[in-house]
């Protein structure tokens, strides 16, 4: 018994793993396509997730708020924020510091 539970966790595990990953896959590109949008340059080529927590969706059902942090450069020598919030796998608000968010 013991073995199964064990089991079931570890798949568990795994599955959060994977949807982390792939949201991290979404968040990146999202901040590399708003960027070249805006004329800046990502810094580093990659997010930082700052906040993960529960909300629910258009329809009801549970999904993992993630909200990510990144940096850019508009002049190639000062660093500036950008964040982007996922409900799920969908890009809900992207910002950058130097500009208006964008709501998806």
């Amino acid at each position: 018994m013991s073995e199964l539970i064990l089991i079931a966790v570890m798949g568990a595990v795994v599955l959060y793993w994977q949807a982390t990953m792939r949201a991290k896959e979404i968040a990146t590109a999202a901040a590399k396509r708003e960027c070249k949008l805006c004329g800046v340059q990502l810094l580093d080529q990659t997010v930082e997730q700052v906040r993960v927590s529960m909300s629910r969706d258009v329809s009801g059902q549970w999904r993992l708020w993630r909200r990510y942090r990144f940096e850019y450069t508009d002049d190639g020598d000062t660093r500036r924020d950008g964040e982007l919030t996922l409900l799920g796998h969908r890009l809900l608000r992207i910002a950058l510091e130097t500009f208006n968010p964008v709501i998806h």
